[in-house]
């Protein structure tokens, strides 16, 4: 057990290490500057920027713009399922029950949706008046 405790230390810290070589590759360099008055030394500056990522954070509800052309039955209440796709996958919400609507936002494996209606063609109604397709929804939370 030890040895088995030891080889995935070993391999978290080479993990680290190549990661922490790849950030310092990655990073933005400066040309050295050279001090050109008469000197002993020769001082070399070298500066990285670490790359930044932003994600989009929307405040308060959505609202739905669509126009129902469809018809949909309300549920007797509401019901929460979980987005059933492969890790790494995403389930789309849309404006309307069919792949022809409008993405508005996806839901990774296990995130949860409340439903309130579902419509004749087998998509479910949000609780934010967006729909997923029935298919990717279940009321079992996923499995590791």
């Amino acid at each position: 057990m030890n040895s088995k405790m030891t080889a995935v230390k070993l391999s978290a810290g080479m993990l680290i290490g190549v990661m922490a070589l790849s950030a310092v590759a990655c990073g933005k360099k400066s040309k050295p500057t050279i001090d050109t008055a008469p000197s002993t030394s020769l001082i070399t500056t070298t500066t990285t920027t670490a790359p930044t990522t932003s994600l989009q954070v929307y405040k308060g509800p959505l609202t739905n713009d669509q126009q129902v052309t469809w018809k949909e039955t309300t549920l007797d209440q509401q019901v929460t399922y979980y987005a059933k796709v492969t890790k790494g996958e995403f389930l789309n919400l849309r404006k309307g029950p069919g792949t022809e609507y409008t993405k508005i936002g996806t839901l990774s494996r296990g995130q949860t949706v409340v439903v309130v209606a579902r419509t004749s063609n087998g998509w479910y109604k949000t609780i934010d008046g967006f729909y997923a397709s029935e298919t990717y929804l279940t009321k079992k939370p996923p499995t590791a």
